[in-house]
C-alpha cells in the first residue's frame, strides 16, 4: 500500500490529517463485504484525538475499532499510548489502535507486544481481532520520513559502534564515563548513543544515573538498521585453490592478528552446515593473502578478507576450537547485515547468546 501523505508533504501530517488518513486506510482494507455503520466513523466524545470505526460482518458480528492518535511516537513514550488507547477501546468495547506519523520498527514490537494494533501515515498498519476474526498486516516504510532534527540519529560510525559494543558486553550498571572507559571512545560519543538508546526504549537509565538495564538484542538488531558487514568495511576477495579444510588449518598456524567472523565463525558457536565462504577480519588483508597463497578473484571466491571499520572487532576475541574469533556481538551485527543466509544465522546466535550470556558478557 502507498504511503498516506509522506510522499507529498515536506512536513508531517497534523493530529487530524493523521486521523483521517488512517482511518480511511484501515476502512479500505477490511473485507468488502463488511459494511461501515457510519461513513467515515466518529469522533469519541470529549477526545479529540481518538476515532471510532463500526463495521458488520454478513453473519451480523460486529467490529469496534478506536483508533487513538498518538502525539509522541517515540519508542519509550508507546507503553503510554498503548495504555490510553485500551482505556478509550473499552469504554466502546472496541479494539485499540495506536495512530501516528511514523511508527519506527522498535515502537511496532512494543505495540504487539501490548496486544494493540497500530498504524502509520507511510502505510504501516497491523490489526488482530479475535471476534469477528481478523487479521491485517501492511508494511510501510522502516526510516522516519520526517526525522527529528536534535539528538543522534543513527549508530552508524566508530564512536556509535564502540559505545554499542561496550553497552552490549557488560552487564550494568553502567555509568557514561565507565562506558566510556571501556569503549575508547568519547563521553559525548556515548551519551549521544545512550540517548538514542533511550528513545529507542532499548536501555533504562536512572536520572542524572547510571544505565541499569540493556536490552542487549534490541541493541544489536537496532545497530543493524546502521552497519552493514559488507559495506562499513573494506572487502577484499579471494580464492583458496586448496579448500577450505586446508585453508582453516593455515589460518590458525599463521602468527598474523585476525579474527574470523561470518558464517565460519557462526559454526563456532552453533553448528549448522558448513560454510562456503570463510570471512576474517585483518588489518593487513595482503600481507594475509600473501602468508596464504591466496589469489584475488572476481568468480569462485571462498575467502573474504575484511580491513575493519575499527580495531574494536578485535576486543573480546574469542578463541573456538583453536580458531580466534569475533566476540558473538560483533558476529551478531555482521550476520544480521551479511549476505545470502547469514541473516537467519544472525538470528541463531542471538539465541545462542541469550543461553549462554555467562560465557560472553562480563
Amino acid at each position: 500500500m502507498d504511503s498516506f501523505t509522506a510522499s507529498v508533504d515536506t512536513q508531517p501530517p497534523t493530529q487530524l490529517q493523521t486521523l483521517r488518513d488512517v482511518a480511511r486506510a484501515v476502512s479500505r482494507l477490511l473485507p468488502q463485504q463488511w459494511s461501515e455503520q457510519s461513513t467515515g466513523g466518529r469522533s469519541l466524545d470529549g477526545v479529540k484525538s481518538a476515532h471510532v470505526l463500526e463495521f458488520a460482518t454478513p453473519n451480523g458480528e460486529r467490529l469496534v475499532l478506536l483508533i487513538n492518535v498518538s502525539r509522541s511516537v517515540e519508542p519509550r513514550d508507546i507503553p503510554r499510548a498503548a495504555s490510553r488507547a485500551t482505556s478509550l477501546a473499552e469504554s466502546v468495547n472496541g479494539v485499540p489502535v495506536v495512530a501516528a506519523t511514523y511508527l519506527s520498527p522498535r515502537s511496532r514490537t512494543i505495540l504487539e507486544d501490548s496486544g494493540v494494533g497500530y498504524a502509520d501515515t507511510t502505510g504501516v498498519v497491523r490489526i488482530e481481532s479475535g471476534a469477528p476474526g481478523l487479521f491485517i498486516l501492511v508494511a510501510g516504510a522502516d526510516r522516519d520520513p520526517w526525522p527529528r532534527q536534535s539528538g543522534l540519529q543513527s549508530l552508524r560510525g566508530r564512536g556509535s559502534a564502540r559505545a554499542v559494543r561496550a553497552l552490549v558486553d557488560s552487564i550494568p550498571p553502567l555509568g557514561i564515563r565507565e562506558l566510556a572507559a571501556k569503549s575508547g571512545a568519547s563521553p559525548a560519543s556515548v551519551s549521544r548513543v545512550a540517548d538514542l538508546l533511550d528513545r529507542e526504549a532499548l536501555i533504562v537509565r536512572t536520572k542524572r544515573g547510571p544505565i541499569t538495564e540493556v536490552d542487549w538484542a534490541g541493541v544489536i538488531q537496532r545497530w543493524a538498521r546502521d552497519y552493514d558487514q559488507m559495506r562499513s568495511n573494506t572487502v577484499y576477495q579471494f580464492l583458496t585453490p586448496r579448500g577450505l579444510a586446508n585453508f582453516e588449518k593455515r589460518l590458525i598456524d599463521t602468527d598474523s592478528e585476525f579474527a574470523a567472523t561470518g558464517a565460519f565463525a557462526a559454526q563456532q558457536f552453533d553448528p549448522v552446515a558448513p560454510a562456503r565462504v570463510v570471512t576474517v577480519y585483518t588489518e593487513n588483508p595482503f600481507a594475509l593473502a600473501d602468508a596464504l597463497d591466496l589469489r584475488e578473484a572476481d568468480n569462485g571466491i571462498n575467502v573474504i578478507l575484511l580491513e575493519p571499520y575499527d580495531r574494536v572487532v578485535f576486543d573480546g576475541t574469542l578463541i573456538r576450537d583453536g580458531l580466534p574469533t569475533v566476540t558473538p556481538s560483533q558476529l551478531a551485527v555482521d550476520l544480521l547485515t551479511g549476505p545470502g543466509r547469514e541473516p537467519s544465522q544472525g538470528e541463531e546466535i542471538l539465541e545462542w547468546m541469550k543461553e549462554n550470556e555467562h560465557v560472553w558478557r562480563t
